[in-house]
């Protein structure tokens, strides 16, 4: 079972290809058909094989091929959402330990170490000294009630800051420090592709004035570009890397669900 390409991986075209020569696999121009592992290949054929080969979980609920030209990948909108949604803390690895607080402020504490001290640090847009000058930081430290405001007149900081109190008491220390860190990596992501184009004294933060419409077209650039080009900033565990892209659907579904946005994930018909 596939979610719609074309919606939940924004980045994905239908582009045609003209080859006119073999291809050394590490050439990346024409590719123009990206898995959310972050490779990319020549025509869609190749994309289902790797993911047929690769990523098996994907597939999860496809119908047997048989005679015939039944349809690639039904559309099953209630399987994906139970799966990536309504179940996604129901994993053991996920799971809340009974009896076990998460100390958030250890979290913080760490998480702010890793990402805004650690070799990547200048590839990030913000640069705080402190996690108190951090507003996400700050406010799960002191476990803040924001100011009640219509769902169209929050910005991203305070729909990431909700995100992540909605579900830090239905998972485990271990799993949280990976939401967080999610979350402030998209973050730097959405006002580092915002300030692309800009000059440096014309540069200015976005995350703390833009709605959530638009993030889940930022998704491509975050896992693809963002994440692989820099190393995934430190995140060495390749079952944390592919972890993200569940908690990036689960994101998205989230944001839909909570009226954030008007994108929906939906399935290929």
């Amino acid at each position: 079972m596939m979610p719609n390409r074309d919606q939940y991986y924004p980045y994905s075209q239908n582009k045609s290809i003209s080859i006119k020569h073999r291809r050394s696999k590490h050439e990346q121009d024409g590719r123009d058909f990206p898995c959310n592992c972050g490779k990319s290949f020549l025509s869609q054929a190749a994309l289902n094989s790797h993911i047929r080969n690769k990523h098996p979980e994907l597939l999860m609920g496809q119908e047997r091929r048989g005679r015939g030209r039944p349809r690639k990948y039904p559309k099953d909108e209630n399987f994906f959402e139970t799966a990536k949604y309504e179940g996604f803390f129901l994993m053991p690895k996920r799971m809340c330990e009974n009896g076990v607080k998460i100390n958030i402020k250890k979290i913080v504490e760490n998480v702010f170490e890793f990402i805004y001290k650690g070799k990547y640090k200048d590839k990030l847009f913000s640069k705080p000294e402190k996690y108190e000058d951090n507003f996400i930081l700050n406010n799960l430290v002191k476990n803040e009630q924001l100011p009640k405001k219509l769902k169209n007149e929050k910005c991203c900081d305070e729909i990431f800051y909700e995100y992540l109190l909605s579900f830090k008491d239905k998972t485990n220390e271990k799993y949280f420090t990976l939401l967080l860190e999610f979350v402030l990596l998209f973050r730097e992501c959405y006002d580092v592709s915002k300030n692309k184009t800009k000059n440096e004294e014309n540069k200015k933060q976005v995350t703390n004035k833009l709605s959530a419409e638009e993030l889940p077209d930022l998704c491509n650039e975050f896992y693809g570009e963002f994440l692989d080009e820099n190393d995934f900033f430190g995140i060495e565990n390749q079952e944390d890397r592919n972890e993200i892209v569940d908690i990036i659907q689960h994101f998205c579904l989230w944001l839909y669900k909570s009226d954030f946005t008007k994108s929906k994930l939906t399935l290929a018909g």
